[in-house]
């Protein structure tokens, strides 16, 4: 099974770099509609990680790996 994750990287308040995963982000997913993503969470201060609130995109990315599931 392919599994897929969205990580969203920001810099803190705190100059911190901080990551959020998005599991099974949609197969169109476009480079627009994840900065408006972004944007909106520094914007509404959405999350509010130990590291400090995040106040600046740093990059993004999407993670793609093999997952077998192992009856035991």
């Amino acid at each position: 099974m392919q599994k897929r994750d969205l990580e969203l990287f920001f810099t803190t308040n705190l100059n911190k770099k901080v990551k959020l995963v998005i599991p099974e982000p949609k197969q169109d997913l476009t480079a627009a509609e994840i900065q408006s993503v972004m944007d909106l969470v520094i914007s509404k201060g959405i999350f509010d990680f130990p590291q400090g609130v995040a106040v600046a995109k740093h990059s993004a990315r999407i993670v793609g790996s093999n997952v077998q599931k192992i009856e035991i």
